[in-house]
Order: C-alpha cells, then structure tokens, then sequence
C-alpha cells in the first residue's frame, strides 16, 4: 500500500503528459507547427491539467523525418521511499505526425 500512495502521483502527471501529447498529434497542423510552437501547445495542456511542475524543455524533442516530424517526451523522475532509498522512475513516450515540414 505504502508503495501505491508513494508511485500513484508520478503516474498520474506521466498519464496527462502521455494525454497532451497524444492530442497535439491528432491535431491537423502538428507537422508544421515549430519545436516552440509544440513546447507552448503541449504547456498549455499541462498548465489545464495542472500537471506544470514538468520540466519540458529538457524533456521535448523534435524530429523530422521527411515528410513527418517525432514528437518525443522522455524524462525521468525521483520519489524519494523512505530513509536513503528512493525510487527512479523512466518515462519514454513519443508520437509521429504526418505532413508537411
């Protein structure tokens, strides 16, 4: 139970993060928006879901791959158990968008 109440809250912020990026990847001009462009939609989903304490801009990077761009958010964060232990979390979630450059 203990580790439940200690793991749940890093799941759930990676739950809104996974979710903001899986819907700037439906929307229609996500291949041609700019790195900024997608930091700031993506930023402003989060601050909605008040997932903010992320930091994306160590996390978020674009690449384009012809005609189609990988949107990736990878991260990793701590969660401190009890005494000297604590528990490392890795996150890896991306999405590809289709279109023009």
């Amino acid at each position: 139970m203990f580790l439940f109440f200690k793991l749940l809250p890093p799941y759930m912020t990676d739950l809104k993060i996974k979710s903001a990026l899986e819907s700037l990847g439906r929307q229609p001009d996500a291949a041609t928006m700019s790195k900024g462009d997608i930091s700031e939609a993506i930023r402003k989903r989060l601050e909605i879901d008040s997932a903010d304490n992320f930091d994306l801009g160590n996390s978020l990077t674009v690449e384009a791959r012809g005609s189609s761009k990988v949107i990736r958010i990878a991260y990793e964060t701590t969660v401190p158990m009890m005494f000297n232990i604590s528990a490392l979390l890795n996150f890896d979630h991306r999405v590809e968008v289709r279109g023009g450059q």
